[in-house]
């Protein structure tokens, strides 16, 4: 893009400016903040040898009806960032030593142990607010809480392997690692085998919901479990593996879209960074002149230009983030006992169709019927 053709575009909008009868456009309020930011936070690492807990983050809430968003928010960037900071917090998570397996999963259709639900209040490369949620297999509330994290000059541009609201994440699992060091082992027991016994009541109603009761919090118990080696847990356990090999596929396809849109997406942090920096340094500057800068000034036109520059870079430099997210239709490829089968469609119906398949697998080989039709 030559100097010319910048000041030509430039005087386009300031011409279209002045036939409006409009100023310079404001930029948009800022956001309250819901939470202090965390501050620098040291990842804390699990001394005890208790049973681990396996543990599902599943893929966040955009928030874009959350009334907290500023105008900053790019449809296609949120959608993106849905994925990508639950990938990167079970990496945190992970490197606390406090789990069994953590895996991301699509939804809270899948029964886990420990499920962490999410929200995006804020994500504009100044600053991450996330509202976080940890349940327990029985639906008790471990954790409920708003995170907020600010971004400055040292964390851009974002060196590799390095994240610039490492410290949120860092936050976040040592609460979690204060919720796990909490539970004792027979606790941590109940959750796992409860896991188990909801999936198995999906699968087979008819054999299974004996196991599992309700509270009159509307919670989840444990009612009674097979004892071990009965016949029936051993059948139950296999399908259950089979089941996470769909849940480990989705989550190591999740994990291979961070690696392909990581620098795409370090870029436009860095960028909408600055241009917060700007829209700051704008606003500070026109308060102590007690006036709006002059339209047809160089603030002004800088200020339409950065806009401007803005939405080229959704454009351009997100465009891998757009193609990279076409894997909500990619092919699931699984093998079960020399049977290869193909799922394919959104997540949410690869995992729809593969239940379906285990639910036909259990009924063949216990002799039960198939759950009615939802």
């Amino acid at each position: 893009m030559n100097r010319l053709w910048i000041t030509a575009l430039l005087l386009l909008f300031f011409l279209q400016g002045c036939s409006n009868n409009r100023g310079v456009p404001e930029a948009p309020p800022e956001p309250e903040p819901l939470a202090p930011p965390v501050g620098t936070v040291r990842l804390q690492t699990a001394s005890s040898t208790a049973l681990p807990l396996d543990v599902g983050i599943t893929v966040f809430d955009q928030g874009l009806d959350n009334r907290q968003q500023s105008g900053r928010v790019f449809p296609t960037v949120r959608k993106a960032e849905s994925l990508l900071i639950p990938v990167t917090l079970s990496t945190f998570l992970e490197d606390s030593g406090a789990w069994g397996a953590v895996r991301v999963v699509h939804s809270s259709d899948v029964f886990m142990p420990m499920l962490i639900e999410g929200e995006i209040l804020r994500a504009d490369g100044e600053v991450l607010e996330l509202q976080l949620r940890a349940r327990g297999a029985d639906g008790s509330l471990f954790l409920d809480k708003i995170y907020r994290d600010e971004a400055g000059d040292s964390d851009y541009p974002v060196a590799a392997g390095k994240e610039p609201f490492g410290d949120i994440y860092r936050a976040i699992s040592n609460d979690l690692l204060v919720v796990a060091s909490a539970l004792n082992e027979g606790r941590r027991q109940t959750l796992q085998r409860l896991a188990l016994m909801r999936f198995a009541a999906g699968l087979s109603p008819a054999t299974f919901d004996r196991f599992v009761g309700r509270t009159d919090e509307g919670n989840y118990s444990l009612v009674s479990f097979p004892a071990d080696g009965d016949p029936m847990l051993l059948r139950l356990s296999r399908v259950r593996r089979q089941d996470d090999l769909f849940i480990d596929a989705v989550d190591e396809q999740y994990t291979d879209l961070r690696g392909d849109v990581e620098d795409s997406y370090a870029l436009w942090r860095e960028y909408n960074y600055q241009l917060q920096r700007f829209g700051d340094d704008y606003r500070s500057t026109a308060s102590e002149r007690k006036s709006s800068a002059r339209r047809g000034s160089y603030a002004a036109m800088q200020q339409v230009y950065a806009s401007y520059r803005k939405v080229k870079i959704q454009e351009e430099d997100l465009r891998e983030i757009v193609k990279g997210f076409s894997g909500e239709s990619l092919e699931t490829v699984l093998e079960v006992d020399d049977g290869v089968f193909r799922l394919s469609g959104s997540v949410q119906d690869r995992y729809s169709q593969w239940r379906q398949i285990l639910t036909r697998i259990n009924a063949l080989e216990t002799g039960g019927q198939l759950p009615p039709s939802r």
